[in-house]
């Protein structure tokens, strides 16, 4: 596994080097709020982020014989629990925050300026459904770093008044770094020796998971340029969205 563990680092670095970092997230001649205008897209993924730690990465509990990768596993989807409330208040700094009705943002959430978020939780539910602890646990371990590059540098950024934010800056990153799954009792001690079988299997797990990445920021970097007033992103949405019901529907007929 610690084989895995050097390929995730060589992955992230190639990874800190996407234009979403370059070009937006590391330019301090830009606003704050300039380099944070990427943040009301992420909401989708961010709580279906929080359902993949609940539904789908959390197994076995209570199970007498449960994997030692497993109950790691599973100690680390509670220590995600509670990050997502510092997002929403985020929201409301960042001015992204609105009073809409909730069909209508739903139309916002499902639109098409938020679906590389979107795509990105169905992606990795994809990849971790039946997939043996050791693949699910590399899969985390990739996500962590991608996670922690992110709000890194996202650590010190200030907005105009002069807070920070809470999810997206020093906060978030401390909390990340400071998860048990990156403690040094973890990476000395308590991870398996994998097969060649196994260790691929992982290995290509993760190139998985950064290839999904990649896609997912360059939807942030693009939302970010094309979406600089929230409200304006909003109402285009739905718009759009209402404008893509046929109006004849009603007379559709549908055959059994």
């Amino acid at each position: 596994m610690h084989v895995v563990i050097d390929h995730i680092e060589e992955r992230r670095k190639a990874y800190e080097g996407h234009d979403f970092f370059v070009k937006l997230l590391t330019d301090e001649s830009l606003p704050g709020e300039r380099r944070l205008a990427w943040a009301p897209s992420v909401v989708p993924f961010i709580m279906g982020y929080s359902d993949l730690n609940k539904y789908v990465f959390r197994k076995g509990e209570g199970d007498a014989d449960i994997d030692p990768l497993q109950a790691l596993l599973n100690a680390h989807t509670y220590e995600e629990d509670f990050h997502w409330q510092w997002m929403l208040s985020d929201l409301e700094k960042l001015r992204a925050d609105s009073r809409m009705p909730l069909s209508e943002a739903t139309r916002v959430l499902w639109g098409t300026e938020f679906k590389h978020s979107r795509r990105l939780c169905l992606g990795l539910a994809s990849l971790a459904a039946d997939a043996p602890a050791y693949a699910v646990f590399a899969m985390v371990e990739a996500i962590e770093a991608v996670s922690i590059t992110i709000f890194e540098h996202c650590q010190g950024i200030t907005l105009r008044d002069g807070r920070e934010c809470e999810f997206f800056g020093t906060k978030h990153y401390a909390a990340e770094a400071s998860h048990s799954i990156k403690s040094p009792e973890v990476a000395e001690s308590s991870l398996p020796t994998l097969d060649d079988l196994r260790r691929g299997e992982a290995m290509s797990m993760v190139d998985r998971v950064f290839l999904l990445f990649d896609e997912w920021s360059d939807g942030l970097l693009e939302f970010a340029i094309e979406n600089e007033v929230n409200s304006d992103t909003y109402a285009r949405a739905i718009k759009q969205s209402k404008e893509a019901w046929p109006e004849n529907i009603d007379s559709f007929t549908f055959e059994p």
